[in-house]
């Protein structure tokens, strides 16, 4: 992993870059932090372990950032459809003609992926990390402009509802893919392998605004996390990599610490998204009540880890022992959410029943055992 121990992702890809070919850093503007932002940057030179591609391939991703133009370099980066991609230029067939533009979602910095991209052919994986062939996975045109309108209006639901978090969101996260596979394959997610990539799993054919605010404030919950804990040390004093279920006794628990740390920010940021979503009234009463759901789905995994938390905090006797300073902040800004969703949410979920949820919640389910109130 090219990101562990380093202390500054810019700097490293700067050095990544120079080591292979010098001449390219001579063609774009060195202060512009956006060329070495893309996400396909990381996910090349994490691919070079399993040899996928040659160094042509670092040409083709970077000629879009290039300060005067050349002659596209397509080689490489087509996909089995003959489409291939150019960041920050767009999409082009075999004959180099230009057939779809880069597509922005409205009223924000993130692109929307349309096609394949053979960049990511290592990087969907199942539960046991082992690598998922591209074919199984639905990636197009057709899917994501199924779900455009919905994935742009939860974005601008969390521009306007929650904006300081947003710009955090903004920051860290620059491309989206929007995929149809199983979730027994794979859930949605977000690789530090493909660092700025929020890839949404939507094999749920309901799937409207209220599941994208969910997916968007936890994935890029977790790029925002990522890029956070950047140094780890400056954030925990003990081993990031150790098993909590050593120290919980719980068997099933398999998460390192810093997953685990991951996912109670990712608790936080999604319910944080999703109330303030229903404090705006941009939700419909079906879609109110399963946010409301959500909300109370998330409120019972959240409680769960914090209860996990404590009981790693009483091992090591005080949390000084856990965590910096600064990672102490963070899982108490955590903590407090926490108990000011559940303080307000707490008469409209108590009654709920979850027994019927899967790992990811399906409102379908949740209606079956949950039926939308009569007013």
């Amino acid at each position: 992993m090219i990101l562990k121990n380093k202390t500054d992702l810019l700097d490293t890809l700067k050095l990544l870059i120079y080591k292979e070919n010098p001449a390219l850093l001579e063609k774009i503007d060195l202060d512009n932090d956006t060329i070495f932002l893309e996400p396909l940057l990381l996910a090349y030179f994490n691919s070079k372990k399993d040899n996928l591609f040659t160094p042509t391939m670092l040409t083709e991703i970077m000629q879009g950032y290039f300060a005067e133009q050349e002659p596209l370099l397509l080689k490489e980066a087509f996909n089995k459809e003959g489409i291939a991609y150019v960041p920050n230029v767009g999409y082009f067939d075999k004959k180099g003609n230009k057939i779809d533009d880069i597509l922005k979602i409205k009223n924000t910095p993130f692109e929307l992926i349309i096609y394949p991209l053979v960049h990511l052919k290592s990087i969907f994986r199942d539960n046991n990390e082992n690598v998922i062939n591209l074919n199984k996975i639905e990636i197009s045109k057709t899917i994501c402009y199924k779900h455009l309108n919905a994935l742009t209006n939860a974005f601008n639901y969390i521009k306007i509802s929650s904006e300081t978090h947003f710009n955090k969101i903004q920051k860290y996260c620059k491309k989206i893919v929007v995929f149809k596979i199983n979730p027994e394959n794979t859930n949605s997610f977000a690789t530090i392998n493909a660092h700025g990539i929020a890839f949404f799993n939507v094999y749920q054919e309901d799937y409207d605004e209220v599941f994208f605010v969910d997916d968007i404030a936890h994935q890029t919950g977790h790029i925002i996390m990522t890029s956070i804990l950047f140094e780890r040390k400056n954030y925990f004093i003990i081993d990031e990599d150790i098993n909590i279920g050593t120290i919980t006794k719980v068997k099933s628990e398999y998460r390192s610490f810093y997953v685990f740390f991951h996912a109670l920010y990712t608790y936080y940021t999604t319910l944080l998204c999703l109330d303030n979503c229903i404090t705006n009234n941009f939700f419909n009463k079906e879609q109110k009540h399963e946010a409301v759901g959500r909300i109370g789905f998330y409120l019972r995994k959240c409680r769960i880890d914090l209860l996990n938390f404590l009981s790693i905090e009483n091992e090591y006797k005080s949390i000084h022992n856990i965590l910096t300073d600064e990672a102490i902040q963070i899982y108490e800004t955590i903590k407090s959410k926490h108990i000011e969703i559940y303080n307000k949410y707490i008469n409209s979920i108590k009654n709920y029943n979850y027994k019927n949820q899967p790992y990811n919640f399906t409102y379908s389910k949740f209606l079956q055992l949950n039926p939308l109130p009569d007013v």
